[in-house]
């Protein structure tokens, strides 16, 4: 018996077999009209992406349209791929390299070889930075296990790649500081302990937390741990400042290591010094202790720090950003304007 082929109309036909034509709505499209100047499905967020290196094309693009990634890389299709977020104010990487140390511990943990030393990905990292042209933006560093198919081993995949991605720095609404944030505790079952202390990509749990946000109309959703302790939001540390004016925070056996936060704990110090802390604690930190602190804090890159005035539905303190918020927000501000030791320039420094 003859072959039937089913093909699209206007595909040229082969006239030793015997053909069926099915006139399809799906049209059969051309690089040229995926990346034309005027790439229509790309203007969700093109005013947002400033520019992109990717590993895998050797170079960097501002175009938000050649911004992509290999359907095949097994972080698209896999979740298999580790990252980092950090800022650049005024032209200066705050805390740049904290965050290629964490990047770097990441890879070790899932047994993930960087594609280039931590030097050479700093340095890229800083040229596309400096490509974008903006002084204050957020840069957001992928590694992915790479491309090679769509099976689930890594063996599969002949090397790590590379993606660093420059955005314009999210706005936060300035009465999340002014008057202070809600939080509810999540039901969404915790990450076990070994993915927790790993950032990657796979952040399914996270944005289910986000979602369980907005069903509560809430502003942030905080989970708990294997035995029921504080453990973090779906992308910041939590903390609570006791009555007894100690900064408390989890310990990270069950949780990232939030590089945020532990930047405050070092600008607590300031505090202690002052004897507006006792100290700084690492320890479990039940609801109740929550409900009862004097002030309870968030900690990520974008906002630094963010005071929650209401959780699950009870006041927090004073029902308003309290005095160590203010001071830890002031000291960041500080930090990130001015300590030179954590500070990676972008552009040249004039004298």
């Amino acid at each position: 018996m003859g072959e039937e082929h089913f093909h699209f109309k206007g595909i040229h036909k082969n006239s030793d077999v015997k053909e069926r034509e099915i006139v399809m709505s799906l049209n059969v499209l051309s690089r040229n009209e995926i990346f034309s100047e005027e790439s229509k499905w790309r203007d969700p967020g093109r005013s947002e992406y400033l520019a992109m290196y990717s590993g895998v094309f050797g170079g960097v693009v501002t175009d938000p349209a050649l911004m992509v990634i290999p359907i095949d890389d097994h972080i698209v299709h896999r979740g298999d791929g580790i990252f980092e977020a950090c800022k650049c104010v005024n032209g200066y990487i705050y805390n740049f390299d904290a965050h290629l140390s964490r990047l770097q511990r990441s890879a070790e943990l899932i047994s993930m070889e960087l594609p280039f030393d931590l030097s050479h990905i700093k340095q890229i990292v800083i040229e596309t930075v400096a490509i974008a042209g903006i002084k204050d933006c957020t840069l957001r560093i992928f590694i992915s296990r790479g491309i090679g198919g769509f099976n689930c081993e890594p063996k599969e995949c002949y090397k790590s790649n590379l993606y660093v991605v420059v955005i314009k720095t999210a706005t936060i609404p300035p009465h999340f500081y002014t008057k202070g944030i809600s939080a509810v505790t999540s039901r969404i079952p915790p990450k076990p302990p070994f993915f927790a202390q790993v950032k990657s990509c796979n952040y399914l749990p996270n944005a289910l937390v986000e979602m369980e946000a907005e069903r509560n109309k809430v502003d942030f959703t905080i989970m708990l741990d294997q035995q029921g302790y504080l453990a973090e939001a779906a992308t910041k540390s939590v903390a609570i400042v006791s009555k007894q004016k100690v900064l408390i925070y989890p310990k990270f056996d069950n949780i990232l290591r939030g590089i945020t936060i532990l930047r405050a704990v070092e600008l607590a110090k300031d505090l202690i010094e002052k004897g507006d802390l006792k100290g700084t604690s690492c320890t479990d930190i039940s609801q109740e202790e929550a409900y009862n602190s004097s002030e309870m804090l968030l900690f990520s890159t974008t906002p630094n720090v963010l005071p929650i005035v209401k959780y699950d539905g009870k006041r927090i303190g004073a029902g308003k950003p309290g005095p160590i918020f203010h001071q830890l927000w002031e000291l960041f501000q500080k930090d990130i304007r001015e300590n030179k030791k954590i500070l990676t320039p972008v552009f040249k420094e004039r004298n």
